[in-house]
């Protein structure tokens, strides 16, 4: 029970930066679909 504690505290300090890279990836992801669809249209 100790350890998963860590674990999680260890993750929850990591939260702000695992945030920024989804949100990367999202925006990356948005603005490859929008490209494609500019592109197909």
């Amino acid at each position: 029970m100790d350890t998963l504690t860590q674990v999680v505290l260890a993750e929850g300090a990591e939260l702000p930066m695992d945030v920024v890279g989804w949100g990367a990836l999202v925006l990356s992801l948005l603005v490859t679909i929008v490209w494609l669809a500019y592109l197909y249209r």
